[in-house]
């Protein structure tokens, strides 16, 4: 487990990120899988890099996040954009809902979990019809240290245990992209 230091936020909205992780192709890719775009949970949102482009193509889009300095930065955020359809959860647990799920995004968070706090995560994402799990590939150059990163192969397995079939994507250099429909 190694969980990114808040501290650091500014690497999460920086240029460089954003050349070698675009949003855009993963924005993409889910309108074409996604057809009913109601409801979305972004998975360890930390600073909004995913949730708010996920706001433009959801109706609701509720950011999940353990740590408080990540969700002020990313209130700041919201407020500056005037971004009204996201709803913020803090928690180190998966949230408790009682509504229908279209769409979660797991984006780098996974290696951060514990092993019983993944598992727990991934079945709870079974509310959802679709899954996209991004996260540092074990040859990535940079990243994460390399004992903590989670092998794609074992992430598909789970998913497939878990009740999803599992489609690679090859959007980034340095990380795995498995898009889960629920069948």
């Amino acid at each position: 487990m190694h969980i990114f230091n808040h501290k650091h936020w500014r690497i999460l909205e920086s240029e460089e990120r954003k050349k070698m992780q675009p949003v855009e192709p993963l924005i993409e890719e889910t309108e074409k899988i996604v057809k009913n775009r109601c409801v979305a949970f972004d998975v360890g949102a930390g600073t909004g890099y995913y949730t708010i482009p996920l706001s433009k193509i959801f109706r609701r889009v509720y950011a999940v996040e353990m740590n408080e300095k990540m969700i002020e930065v990313l209130r700041r955020r919201l407020d500056e954009e005037k971004v009204k359809n996201i709803g913020i959860i803090l928690t180190n647990k998966p949230p408790e809902v009682d509504f229908k799920i279209d769409f979660v995004l797991f984006a780098n968070v996974l290696h951060e979990m514990d092993e019983k706090l993944r598992l727990d995560y991934l079945k709870w994402a079974k509310k959802s019809n679709f899954v996209c799990i991004v996260d540092w590939k074990k040859d990535a150059k940079f990243g994460p240290p390399i004992q903590v990163r989670i092998d794609e192969k074992d992430v598909a397995k789970l998913m497939e245990e878990v009740g999803f079939d599992v489609q690679r994507l090859e959007i980034y250099e340095q990380q795995y992209v498995l898009f889960c429909v629920k069948h």
